[in-house]
C-alpha cells in the first residue's frame, strides 16, 4: 500500500513540477512576447506616407516679373529606365480605384489596416504550404494598406517578425490617413512591370500610358481591370507579356466589380467583350508615350544666353568648391540633382535679345581670316552686352548678334577675353592715384609721350589722334578726352607692379601677370588677352555704388533638388569695400564728365544720370563702352571674333550703340535710385596755374572735387602766368 502511495506521490509531484515548469516557461515567453510587441510597436509608430517621388532632375528657374514667382526655364532629366508619374485620385473615374479594391482588398473600407479573416486564411494556407499539402506558390493575405507599407519601407524579407512589423505599421498608417489618401498613394507607388522599350512603370498613370497609351483618367473599364490584374505578378501577368493570363485575372476583377455594384450589367458585358490592344501593337499617333510624358514643358532649342551663362557659372562654382574639371561639373548637372535660381530680369533680357536680333544697331562691315583648314572665311562684326545691378546680379546678357543657333556655344560676354582699350584707365592709374592720395582732380600734366627707352624703344604712346598737343591738362580733362600720354606718365610715376596689384586685387579686374605688368596693358589697355566683358563691367561697379564690390553672378541660389541642402544662398554674396566713398564719388564725377563733355557724349541720357568710358583697341579691331546708370552697370563690346579689317568699324561709336541698345531702356526705367552722395568730399575752385585747390589770389581754372584728406590749397606765389 505504501509503495502505491509513494508511486502516486511521485507521479503527482512530477506532474505538478511539469505544470509549474510549463507555467514558468509560459510566463517567460509571454513576457518576451510582450517585450517584442512593445518594441515592435515603438519601432513602427513613426511610419508616414512620403511626399511624391521627385525625379532626380536638374532645374533652372528665372523670376517672373508679373507674378514675382520663379518660372521653370530649363530642365534636365537623365534617363534611368524608371517612369514614376503621380496622379490625383480625384481625377480618376470611380471604377478605376474600385477595380484595385475589388481584386486586391475587397474589405478595404471596413478594416483598420489588417483584414483578420484574410490574414487567418493566409496563415492556414501557409501552414498547409509548408506541410506540402497545397501548391508551393506564395500565399497572399496582405491588405492594400499592408502592401503600401511594404512599398514605403522596402521591408520585404520573408520572416514572421517582418509580418508583425507590417501589421503594426499598417494599423498606425490607418490612424494617420484617410482611406482615399492611402489608396491614392498605393495607386501611385505600386510597380506595374516593364514596357518593351525598357521603362519600369510605377503608378497607375505610368502603367496606363505604358500599356495603353492613354492617361489613367481615360482608361476604359476593361483597361482598368486589366491593370488591376497586374500587381499580383507584374512581370508575368500583364497584357504584353502574357495576354491570356492577364485576361483571365481581368475577368475575375470585372466579376468582382459587378458583384459589388461598381459597374452595371451593361458595363460588365461590354468590358468582357472588349478586345484590348496594347500600345506596342498599334501605330496610333494620338497615343501618349512614356518618352515624351509627363512634361508639357519643353526646353528651348537651342539653349538661351541666360541658360548658357548660368551653367558656365555653375561649373565655375563646382570646379572651385569640389576641385573637379568643368566637364565633370557639367556632367554632374546633366545627371540631375540641382536647382538653379537666377537673377535675370526677363524684361531687360527680352529687350536686349530684341535689339540683338539683327544688325539694325550694329556695323555690317566684314573681316577675313584663314581657318584651320586653310580656307578663307568672311565674318561680320559681332557684339555682346551685359547688364547687372549694383549687387552684382546679372539682369541681362547677350553673347552675339542674330538668332542663336547652338546650345552651350561661344558667348562673347563671358568667353571672349578682349583688350579693353581705354576703358582700363579709370581702373588702373586714375583710381590708384586718387585712392592713395597721389592724384587729385586738377593735377596738371603735359600732353607729351614718355621718352624713348622708358616704355618703348621710341617715344610712346601716341594718342588716338596720333598727335600730341603739348598742352597742360588736368586729371579730369585727361580722362574725359581719353588721352593716352598722361596715363602712361602716371604708370611711370607709380610703378607698373603697384598699378597691376591694385587693379587686380582691389578693383578685381582679372589680368595676366605674365603679360600685363606693362605700360601698354595698364595705361592704354593693350593687355595680353584681356578680361571678359562681365569682369570689366563688374570692376566698374564701385564707381556707381559708393565703393563696394559684389561679384557678378547670374545664379541667386543653388539647391539640391532632392533635399533641403542649399549650396549657394541669395544672401551669401556680401559686398566688399574696395575703395573709399570719397574715391568712388570723385571717380563718378570724372566719369560723368566723360559723358557730358568727353568721348562718351553720344551716351548722354535725358532722365537718368549716367557715367561711363569708351575704349578702342589698335586699328579699331575692338570698341567698348562701359555705361553706368543710377540703376545698372553695363558694358558693350563690338568687334571681330577672328578676322581683321583695320579701321572697318572706326566710324562706329560704341557709346551711341550702347544708348540705342540699352541706354534708352535704362533712361526710362522707373526707380528712385540715385548715385550715392559723399558730403566729406570738398567741391571748390582750383588754381589755373598750379592745379591745386585755389587760395586767395589764384586765378580759377574751374571747379573740382577733392578728398577731405588730400585738399592742399595752393601756396604758389603767382606771376599772372596764363595757362596755355
Amino acid at each position: 500500500m505504501k509503495n502505491i502511495l509513494r508511486f502516486f506521490m511521485i507521479i503527482t509531484t512530477s506532474l505538478l513540477s511539469t505544470i509549474l515548469i510549463i507555467m514558468i516557461i509560459a510566463v517567460i515567453c509571454s513576457g518576451l512576447g510582450i517585450m517584442f510587441v512593445v518594441d515592435t510597436m515603438e519601432n513602427t509608430t513613426k511610419i508616414s506616407i512620403p511626399e511624391a517621388v521627385k525625379e532626380k532632375s536638374s532645374y533652372i528657374y528665372s523670376i517672373n516679373n508679373d507674378t514675382g514667382e520663379y518660372d521653370l526655364i530649363y530642365k534636365v532629366t537623365p534617363y534611368t529606365g524608371n517612369a514614376h508619374i503621380d496622379i490625383d485620385i480625384d481625377t480618376l473615374p470611380e471604377y478605376i480605384p474600385a477595380a484595385f479594391v475589388c481584386v486586391e482588398d475587397e474589405r478595404f473600407y471596413s478594416h483598420d489596416g489588417v483584414d483578420i479573416k484574410t490574414t487567418a486564411f493566409a496563415v492556414i494556407k501557409e501552414i498547409l504550404r509548408c506541410c506540402g499539402i497545397i501548391s508551393p506558390e506564395m500565399t497572399g493575405g496582405s491588405t492594400i494598406t499592408q502592401q503600401l507599407v511594404k512599398n514605403i519601407t522596402g521591408d520585404s524579407e520573408i520572416t514572421a517578425d517582418r509580418k508583425i512589423r507590417e501589421i503594426f505599421r499598417a494599423v498606425n498608417l490607418e490612424k494617420k490617413y484617410t482611406k482615399d489618401e492611402i489608396l491614392e498613394k498605393y495607386l501611385n507607388i505600386i510597380y506595374f512591370g516593364q514596357t518593351p522599350d525598357g521603362y519600369n512603370m510605377y503608378g497607375i498613370e505610368a502603367a496606363a500610358i505604358g500599356y495603353f497609351g492613354v492617361s489613367a483618367s481615360d482608361l476604359t473599364v476593361a483597361q482598368a481591370a486589366s491593370l488591376a490584374a497586374i500587381p499580383t505578378s507584374p512581370n508575368s501577368i500583364n497584357p504584353i507579356v502574357d495576354y491570356t493570363a492577364n485576361d483571365e485575372r481581368k475577368k475575375y476583377c470585372l466579376r468582382k466589380m459587378f458583384e459589388h455594384g461598381i459597374i452595371s450589367p451593361f458595363q460588365y458585358e461590354k468590358a468582357l467583350n472588349e478586345k484590348l490592344i496594347t500600345a506596342d501593337k498599334t501605330s496610333d499617333s494620338s497615343l501618349i508615350t512614356l518618352s515624351e510624358y509627363p512634361d508639357d514643358f519643353k526646353n528651348p532649342e537651342p539653349t538661351t544666353w541666360v541658360i548658357d551663362t548660368a551653367l558656365s557659372e555653375f561649373c565655375d562654382y563646382l570646379c572651385e568648391a569640389e576641385n573637379i574639371s568643368r566637364d565633370e561639373a557639367m556632367n554632374r548637372f546633366m545627371s540631375g540633382g540641382y536647382e538653379l535660381y537666377l537673377t535675370v530680369d526677363e524684361k531687360i533680357q527680352s529687350h536686349l535679345e530684341e535689339k540683338y536680333s539683327d544688325f539694325t544697331y550694329f556695323p555690317e562691315n566684314t573681316a577675313e581670316y584663314i581657318n584651320e583648314n586653310e580656307e578663307l572665311v568672311v565674318e561680320t562684326a559681332q557684339s555682346a552686352i551685359v547688364v547687372m545691378n549694383y549687387k552684382g546680379q546679372i539682369k541681362g546678357i547677350v553673347g552675339r548678334i542674330g538668332k542663336k543657333t547652338d546650345s552651350f556655344g561661344w558667348n562673347n560676354a563671358i568667353d571672349a577675353h578682349r583688350q579693353p582699350g581705354s576703358t582700363i584707365k579709370p581702373l588702373t592709374v586714375y583710381a590708384y592715384g586718387i585712392e592713395n592720395n597721389l592724384l587729385t582732380w586738377s593735377d596738371m600734366f603735359n600732353d607729351t609721350p614718355l621718352t624713348a627707352g622708358t616704355a618703348s624703344e621710341e617715344a610712346w604712346p601716341a594718342n588716338y589722334t596720333q598727335t600730341y598737343s603739348e598742352k597742360l591738362f588736368t586729371t579730369n580733362e585727361a580722362l574725359l578726352n581719353s588721352l593716352n600720354t598722361i596715363p602712361a606718365q602716371l604708370c611711370n610715376r607709380y610703378g607698373t607692379q603697384n598699378i597691376f596689384d591694385f587693379t587686380t586685387s582691389v578693383m578685381r579686374l582679372p589680368l595676366n601677370e605674365n603679360t600685363d605688368i606693362s605700360y601698354a596693358a595698364l595705361s592704354v589697355g593693350a593687355t595680353g588677352t584681356g578680361p571678359s566683358l562681365v569682369s570689366l563691367a563688374n570692376s566698374y561697379m564701385p564707381f556707381g555704388n559708393g565703393g563696394l564690390y559684389y561679384k557678378a553672378h547670374i545664379i541667386n541660389r543653388i539647391k539640391d533638388s532632392s533635399s533641403k541642402r542649399v549650396y549657394v544662398e541669395k544672401d551669401a554674396r556680401k559686398g566688399i569695400r574696395v575703395i573709399s566713398e570719397e574715391t568712388s564719388f570723385i571717380m563718378n564725377k570724372m566719369l560723368r564728365n566723360v559723358i557730358t563733355d568727353g568721348t562718351g557724349k553720344n551716351a548722354l541720357l535725358t532722365n537718368k544720370q549716367n557715367i561711363g568710358k569708351t575704349g578702342t583697341t589698335e586699328h579699331y579691331r575692338d570698341i567698348t563702352f562701359v555705361g553706368l546708370t543710377e540703376d545698372f552697370v553695363s558694358a558693350i563690346w563690338i568687334g571681330y571674333e577672328n578676322g581683321t579689317n583695320s579701321y572697318a568699324i572706326k566710324n562706329t561709336n560704341s557709346a551711341l550703340v550702347w544708348k540705342k541698345v540699352f541706354g534708352e531702356f535704362a533712361d526710362n526705367y522707373v526707380s528712385d535710385a540715385r548715385f550715392p552722395e559723399c558730403e566729406s568730399v570738398i567741391y571748390t575752385d582750383y588754381c589755373a596755374e598750379s592745379g591745386m585747390p585755389a587760395s586767395k589770389g589764384c586765378t580759377s581754372g574751374g571747379k573740382g572735387f577733392y578728398k577731405s584728406d588730400n585738399c592742399n590749397y595752393c601756396d604758389v606765389k603767382h606771376k599772372n602766368l596764363i595757362r596755355k
